[in-house]
């Protein structure tokens, strides 16, 4: 990247800088670079919250993917170092906002947006990359999309058959997994293996036992 270029200013939060650029020229908003990732892609990734605000109220597409199939929402929820079916991270970069994900103003962008199904190439949608890093506050925004607009599909899954909820359940988060169950997710739905998501190994040990048994306290018995 461009030490002046808007990608470089939005990773680096330079807001009077994105401010100058997108003004002079509009379409940066959604300019993509050599990995086909566009400003917010990289304002996600470090957590540069005041231009991934603004890039919003420009108009920037939070559904668009870059050239490894991943959105800013995606990276918005992503585990930086899970890989593609490329084995690619989602950015060279390793920062990322360690702030909780319900003061995200990307996250709040959900509310602008239409697509927020859209799949990576490892068929995963934000709400599958969520569930993964155990981030409650971006699932809770994607589980209450505006008015009008199409809701989240809790039991989509991915290229091997794992809804949101198998990979809460996996990654051992279990308050990830409470919220989706309490919005409906289904229980008994198995992936690939036969697995419904209180069966999958994950972690293992203690701290995946603790975690079945805090979905049963607070959710009940599975009931497949």
């Amino acid at each position: 990247m461009s030490s002046l270029s808007v990608h470089s200013a939005a990773q680096k939060n330079q807001l009077s800088l994105i401010r100058t650029l997108v003004s002079e020229d509009p379409k940066l908003v959604d300019a993509v670079d050599a990995d086909q990732r566009t400003p917010l892609h990289w304002a996600a990734s470090t957590g540069s919250l005041d231009v991934a605000r603004y890039l919003l109220l420009q108009g920037a597409q939070v559904d668009k993917p870059d050239g490894s199939g991943w959105t800013a929402l995606h990276i918005a929820g992503a585990d930086i170092k899970k890989t593609n079916d490329k084995g690619l991270t989602p950015l060279r970069s390793r920062r990322r906002c360690k702030r909780d994900m319900t003061g995200c103003s990307l996250c709040f962008g959900v509310q602008e947006v239409l697509q927020i199904n859209v799949k990576d190439r490892a068929n995963q949608t934000p709400l599958h990359r969520a569930a993964t890093t155990g981030s409650t506050g971006l699932i809770k925004v994607l589980l209450n999309p505006p008015e009008g607009s199409p809701k989240t599909r809790l039991n989509t899954g991915d290229r091997i058959g794992n809804t949101p909820l198998h990979l809460a359940m996996e990654s051992a988060h279990a308050e990830a997994a409470v919220l989706l169950i309490e919005a409906g997710a289904d229980r008994g739905r198995v992936n690939l293996e036969d697995q419904i998501p209180e069966q999958v190994d994950g972690v293992g040990g203690q701290e995946q036992k603790r975690v079945r048994q805090y979905v049963v306290e607070r959710c009940g018995p599975c009931d497949p």
